[in-house]
């Protein structure tokens, strides 16, 4: 981290910079005195508040829609896959690079990144270190600590899957020149923070949304699977970097740990699979979402202003008129594969992940619980306006905020997710028909015994989904289910399969036709060329300021 920074939070406290209006033109929290602020149970709440407001802030500290979760982070963990490539003709210096993977240290991207973790990591440790003497009870003191702790085990866990090893600070004093921890020191951070709040924490929030025991225990979960198919698959391997390094795990013992604790999810969590699978993904479905999602990023929060709102998903939402129908830019598109190659023709995930733009016309409008949004036209891959429609923003005429800022909370952990994840934990610790059990059962919501006999019966979804392969029709699963919800990057490399994936896409000329696809073999000679892409670098600008950041190989800070 910068040096200049370190030495800044040192000496104030940081808790809001998320909203804006009238906070403007008031005396910003990060002036106040630590000495003078953790003092009453409001105080702490404050706090608390202050470190969840990091994860979807329109602002953080001046980076707007820059370094937040449902922004710059899941253009990372999304970017550049087989699922998204990169709009035809995109100049965008900040989002271009990454999915033609052609991002360097340089990039801007990555500063924002580093830097939005290390804030909501530098913000719990400040609370962590001063709960203890603030005038609350006990009860609410603990679940304030298993919050915070569930809260750095998150950032440390994506700091883990995007960079490897980084400088672990349990505490708010720093070593501006503290050189990175290795890989193994993260995740044992992670494992010990998540374990701590899986612990603690109750069976719900008293705020809807903010992490509870069951939050914990997904990441958990998410953890367990990531260093166990990673180390498995030998990820990194021939690069030959220490410090982001697998051996250490064991992947037998995580796998099982894996087992056990999504079971218990899957029994006594009472999260569940809404029965209505776009629901997930529309700013006023709220409900639906709270049924489904461990953990979602709030996009408002009354504890702190109204005008705190969730930064835009432009890039992801389908093309249209802003200031009309709600609709984005476009910058990232779906390939062809998805389309032709992933979806059967009758699954209601491929109608609604995957469409045409949005336009302003009398019969291309929906409501949604008394809501209107506007429908995307219909769409293939060889049309211009082939979009990713899974995100959809209400009539922005209804909207009180910057209609390209979303009212919605961002699905960040599902159960469905859960359910693909002891599928995975079922199967390599030796239960191959329980594994495919759970496939089923993620498909049975979008299959007729759900939606009625306009979709395909389970039996024929299972059919038709089936490969000899398990991992092959796992990674599929959870492509049709979870894509261009942050997890793709992170699946395709954990399983060795990032390099593969790519070099199969086609170049939107042969059966496979897509005006995007013609991106794609920019795409595939930058992942040719470079393999240790598999991780990013940790920005030019930190390392230069601490001669102790070691540099992920391939890349030329120094």
């Amino acid at each position: 981290m910068k040096t200049s920074y370190l030495y800044c939070i040192l000496l104030s406290v940081t808790i809001l910079f998320c909203g804006c209006g009238k906070f403007l033109d008031t005396t910003p929290y990060s002036n106040t005195v630590v000495d003078n602020f953790y003092k009453t149970a409001s105080d702490a709440e404050l706090a608390l508040t202050g470190c969840y407001n990091t994860v979807v802030a329109a602002v953080a500290q001046g980076e707007w829609g820059r370094a937040s979760f449902n922004s710059g982070m899941q253009a990372l963990l999304d970017g550049g896959t087989d699922e998204t490539i990169m709009r035809d003709g995109l100049a965008d210096p900040l989002f271009g690079a990454i999915p033609t993977a052609a991002f360097t240290e340089q990039h801007e991207l990555f500063k924002f990144s580093w830097s939005f973790l290390f804030k909501g990591i530098n913000r719990v440790n400040y609370l962590l270190d001063h709960i203890d003497a603030v005038d609350m009870t006990d009860a609410r003191k603990e679940e304030i600590k298993g919050e915070a702790r569930f809260l750095r085990g998150f950032f440390y866990y994506y700091a883990g899957i995007l960079y490897g090893g980084a400088p672990v600070y349990t505490t708010s004093v720093q070593d501006p020149m503290a050189p990175r921890n290795s890989l193994q020191e993260v995740f044992t951070q992670v494992l010990d923070d998540l374990q701590y709040a899986y612990d603690v924490l109750p069976h719900r929030a008293t705020i809807p949304g903010r992490a509870n025991k069951w939050s914990a225990a997904g990441f958990l979960v998410k953890s367990y699977n990531y260093l166990a198919s990673s180390k498995m698959n030998d990820v990194g391997k021939s690069l030959n970097f220490e410090l982001n390094s697998f051996d250490w795990v064991n992947s037998t013992d995580l796998y099982t740990k894996s087992k056990v604790v999504s079971q218990d999810i899957i029994d006594n969590s009472a999260y569940k699979l809404t029965p209505h699978y776009d629901y997930l993904f529309r700013e006023t479905t709220e409900s639906a979402q709270y049924e489904e999602c461990l953990f979602t990023g709030e996009s408002t929060s009354a504890q702190v202003s109204s005008n705190d709102y969730g930064a835009w998903l432009f890039y992801l939402i389908p093309v249209g008129a802003t200031n009309i129908t709600g609709g984005g830019y476009g910058y990232y598109r779906p390939t062809a594969e998805m389309y032709y190659n992933l979806y059967d023709a009758n699954d209601p995930r491929r109608a609604h992940n995957l469409g045409g733009m949005l336009v302003d016309r009398a019969n291309t409008f929906e409501f949604i619980d008394g809501v209107k949004y506007f429908m995307p036209l219909p769409a293939t891959p060889e049309d211009e306006n082939y979009c990713i429609t899974k995100f959809r923003y209400k009539d922005p005429s209804i909207k009180n905020i910057n209609v390209a800022l979303t009212e919605g909370n961002y699905p960040i952990l599902r159960f469905a997710d859960i359910l693909l994840l002891n599928a995975e934990a079922e199967y390599f610790t030796g239960d191959e028909a329980a594994a495919r059990s759970r496939l089923t059962e993620v498909r049975r919501r979008v299959a007729r015994e759900n939606m009625g006999n306009t979709a395909p019966q389970v039996s024929y979804l299972d059919s038709r989904y089936r490969r000899s392969n398990f991992v092959t029709e796992l990674l599929e699963e959870r492509s049709r289910e979870l894509c261009f919800e942050a997890q793709r990057r992170t699946d395709l490399i954990r399983f060795g399969r990032m390099e593969s994936a790519i070099a199969g896409l086609s170049d939107g000329k042969g059966e496979n036709k897509s005006r995007w696809n013609v991106i794609v073999p920019i795409m595939q000679e930058n992942w040719d060329k470079a393999p240790y892409k598999i991780w990013f670098p940790i920005p030019i600008n930190d390392v230069l300021l601490n001669h102790n950041l070691v540099q992920n190989p391939g890349y030329q800070s120094r």
